[in-house]
């Protein structure tokens, strides 16, 4: 038999193995205190990140983490202010887990999974950003946000890559020069922009996961997230 005979045997039992018994599998290369992927227990994927992808948004970013890829995209409408908060505009999010990024998920209402994400994004963000930046003018008119975050291909710790593509498509957001006309309230937007969102501080998320309950690593991929009993966001 040849050497190349026997690496294509040795390939086929290791992809048969990891197909019939995954847990395994992935626990033989824990305890070498190593991961399936090469990385160590602390070490990140590498992160890109790429502003302005959607050409029809205000603003929007797409995020690739090792093979988690996630769009946001932004669209901005004027309407009244809370009378509660007359100077505050508003920024909700939505995040969503299709099938289209996994098979792991069904089409129709939101998965529980993407409402405690989208739940956990929203409460992290909110302090993060200025939302006085977005009145336009007090007890009238101000700008009301609503960012769009899609899970393209899901590899494990979405939330870290929704996080920084929300964060991306925040700074790139342009919002036109706007103005009301006193007589008649109308409001008009010019071709000038406008003033900028202001965000307080930028989030840097890092998940840690729990895997067989004794392993603590770091941005766990798909595979490792099916063995994780708790993770822990910083």
């Amino acid at each position: 038999m040849s050497q190349s005979e026997k690496s294509s045997q040795i390939t086929f039992a290791m992809q048969t193995f990891e197909r019939i018994h995954p847990v395994e599998f992935q626990r033989r290369f824990l305890t070498q205190d190593t991961r399936l992927s090469g990385r160590e227990f602390s070490q990140f994927r590498a992160l890109h990140i790429v502003k302005g992808s959607i050409s029809t948004a205000q603003g929007s970013a797409t995020v690739r983490m090792g093979n988690t890829i996630m769009v946001c995209g932004i669209k901005a409408e004027v309407c009244e202010p809370d009378v509660k908060r007359p100077t505050h505009g508003y920024l909700t999010t939505n995040f969503e887990l299709s099938p289209m990024c996994s098979a792991r998920f069904r089409s129709g209402p939101p998965s529980e999974e993407a409402q405690v994400a989208s739940e956990h994004i929203h409460r992290l963000i909110t302090p993060s950003v200025d939302l006085t930046s977005l009145c336009i003018e007090e007890n009238k008119v101000v700008w009301a946000l609503s960012a769009d975050i899609v899970c393209i291909k899901y590899d494990g710790n979405v939330l870290d890559a929704a996080i920084v593509a929300l964060v991306a498509a925040l700074e790139n957001l342009k919002l036109p020069e706007v103005k009301v006309d006193p007589a008649t309230g109308v409001v008009e937007a010019g071709a000038e922009e406008g003033v900028q969102l202001g965000i307080v501080r930028r989030l840097f998320p890092a998940t840690f996961a729990l895997v067989d309950d004794n392993y603590l690593v770091a941005d766990a991929d798909d595979a490792e997230e099916q063995m994780t009993s708790a993770s822990l966001l910083v």
